[in-house]
This record gives structure tokens, sequence and C-alpha cells, in this order.
């Protein structure tokens, strides 16, 4: 095999991950709700910003449909964050390194925190308008 059929080899295997990577569907692992803040635990979550906006415009009534996201206050504020479950629910050891988990007090469960690994925001507050971090 030359040379130049092995780099054209990679570069089609290169290309053909990455569309693989880009194109696989979110997957809503599970949601947790605490007033008018709602966190979304997701895997394969869009790259790109406005890859993420796209997403959340075509799945925010499904959203509110299944899983009654957002939660809206009494003044029509809401805050949801969505968060990549990276390597899955962990147990708090509850020493320094684990500070960097978010744990989720409405699971009665040891393994009940995920790394702080927030992809994406959607806040309505003050300002009356959606502002997506």
């Amino acid at each position: 095999m030359t040379i130049k059929k092995l780099g054209w080899m990679i570069l089609i295997f290169v290309l053909g991950y990455s569309l693989f990577l880009l194109l696989r569907p979110v997957e809503i692992i599970d949601v947790h709700q605490d007033g008018r803040w709602s966190r979304v635990v997701v895997k394969h979550f869009p790259i790109t910003r406005k890859g993420k906006i796209d997403w959340w415009e075509q799945n925010k009534a499904n959203l509110k449909e299944k899983y009654d996201v957002p939660k809206i206050d009494s003044h029509g504020y809401f805050n949801v964050s969505f968060l990549d479950i990276g390597s899955g629910y962990r147990v708090d050891r509850m020493v320094d390194q684990d500070s960097y988990l978010l744990c989720f007090e409405d699971m009665k469960v040891d393994a009940n925190c995920i790394e702080k690994n927030k992809v994406f925001e959607v806040v309505k507050g003050r300002n009356g308008g959606l502002q997506f971090r």
C-alpha cells in the first residue's frame, strides 16, 4: 500500500468518524428539578453554539411535555442547565478531590453525583428575553 493510499484512507476514516460524532442524537439521561432550576443530564449534546440553540428550539416542546422542563416560577423566570454525563454518576466521598462534583438530593442512592460539566444553559430572567450560555 502506498503512502498516498494510506493518507486517503486515514482522511476518509477521520471525516467519517467526525460526521458520526456530529450526527449522534442527543440522549437525555435524567432530569433533576428544584424550583425554577432544571438540570438535564445528557449524552452527545451538540458541540457548536448554533447546534445547541437549534437543538433547544427543536426539542423545547418535547422537554416540556415529557419532563415538564422548564419549570417557570411565579415571575415567569426559569433556568435550564444541560450537563454532560461524562463517566456517569459517582459517589461523593466527602473529600476535597470531589469538589468538582454536582450532587442531586432527589436521588436516594449513593452514586448521585456527576462532574460539573455544563454544556449549555437556557435562562429567562429579569430582562425578559432568553439567554443562551
